[in-house]
């Protein structure tokens, strides 16, 4: 696998999380861009902006994203599309190939349970990953679609070999 990191990223338009793992699964940082109240615009830039230094920062080699997932708040989707669109856009100017993940996916690789909850995902990756129990959730959700990326391309890699 080549070196760099995998930069996994839970979108949303009021908290994009993030975090970054090394080829061997070591966290090396996590976070959450969160952006005030306002014109959507604006908040799609403060993201795009944040993105962009990250990616200036680390050497990202791919990044992963869950799946458009509509779920019980309909309201939240036109928001969590909108930061995704600018996500991916900025991704594809830097060069950094982006993966997209359901969430049973991403909750059955680190768990084993596709419907898995919050507390249960974050107790996994704690032991997993090695972290404190207790990180924000957008980054707790962006660490797990890092590890299930790496876990899956190196699935895929095993497979071909």
């Amino acid at each position: 696998m080549p070196n760099g990191l995998v930069l996994g990223i839970d979108p949303g338009l009021a908290a994009t999380g993030y975090g970054l793992l090394d080829q061997d699964n070591r966290v090396t940082g996590y976070g959450c861009i969160r952006t005030g109240a306002g014109a959507p615009g604006a908040r799609l830039l403060q993201i795009v902006g944040e993105l962009r230094a990250l990616l200036a920062a680390h050497q990202v080699r791919e990044a992963a994203l869950e799946e458009l997932f509509m779920g019980r708040n309909r309201t939240s989707i036109i928001g969590v599309a909108q930061a995704r669109g600018a996500i991916l856009a900025t991704l594809e100017a830097a060069g950094v190939a982006a993966y997209e993940y359901k969430p049973s996916q991403v909750k059955s690789l680190i768990t084993g349970y596709g419907a898995a909850g919050k507390p249960q995902i974050a107790r996994m990756l704690a032991v997993q990953l090695r972290t404190a129990t207790r990180i924000d959730d957008h980054a707790a959700d962006a660490l797990a679609i890092a590890l299930c990326h790496q876990r899956s391309r190196r699935m895929l890699a095993a497979v071909r070999t």
